[in-house]
């Protein structure tokens, strides 16, 4: 499974703006194509920042899909249109390592960097640290792998009902014994940066 992201920059004063025309044109792209897209913002991170993301079985999947929206004459014309509150700031796919749950009302996105000389290792490293704190949280973490950007960055995922809940998650983990040993070995697999946001999802 692969996973797509585009974040979608609201402009100054129109992040309400940019966020109900992004939710309109998403629907409207689920009903025509039958896709799952989701809409989120970014909430302490980025003030002006909307992600659209999907999940697809192949990259041919995906393929499809953009094919068929840039060649729609509508959606083009509602790119236009949308200039004026929002721009296309990046785009991103990611493969699916090991799946996050369900999508709910907010999730949890941490991003660190595997080091280059101790990458074959680092793969059994992060599936390991997911599984226990799939186990501990009582939350699938998912761990996603970039095909296109920084190939050796990794994401893990993971979601909640609040964002109290997905706090209340990372307190849990730190509290563990079991999850602070390996997450102790860090260094021997990673660099010392971890950068973390919440999301809400609004579709």
């Amino acid at each position: 499974m692969y996973i797509s992201a585009r974040k979608i920059t609201a402009a100054n004063s129109r992040m309400a703006d940019a966020t109900a025309f992004a939710s309109i044109v998403t629907e409207r792209m689920n009903e025509k194509f039958g896709t799952t897209l989701g809409l989120g913002i970014e909430i302490g991170g980025d003030p002006n920042a909307i992600w659209l993301n999907g999940r697809w079985e192949s990259l041919g999947e995906y393929q499809a899909f953009m094919e068929g929206f840039f060649a729609d004459q509508q959606f083009a014309t509602a790119m236009n249109i949308g200039d004026s509150v929002a721009s296309l700031s990046s785009d991103q796919i990611a493969r699916v390592h090991r799946a996050p749950g369900d999508r709910d009302a907010f999730a949890h996105v941490s991003t660190g960097r595997l080091l280059a000389t101790n990458f074959v290792g680092a793969m059994s490293f992060i599936t390991e640290i997911a599984d226990l704190a799939s186990e501990i949280s009582g939350r699938e973490v998912g761990v996603v792998l970039p095909v296109t950007g920084d190939r050796y960055e990794v994401k893990f995922v993971h979601f909640g009902s609040s964002l109290q809940e997905l706090q209340d998650i990372d307190e849990k983990l730190f509290a563990n014994e079991d999850y602070l040993g390996i997450f102790a070995r860090t260094s021997e697999f990673a660099e010392p940066q971890f950068d973390s946001i919440f999301l809400q999802r609004v579709l």
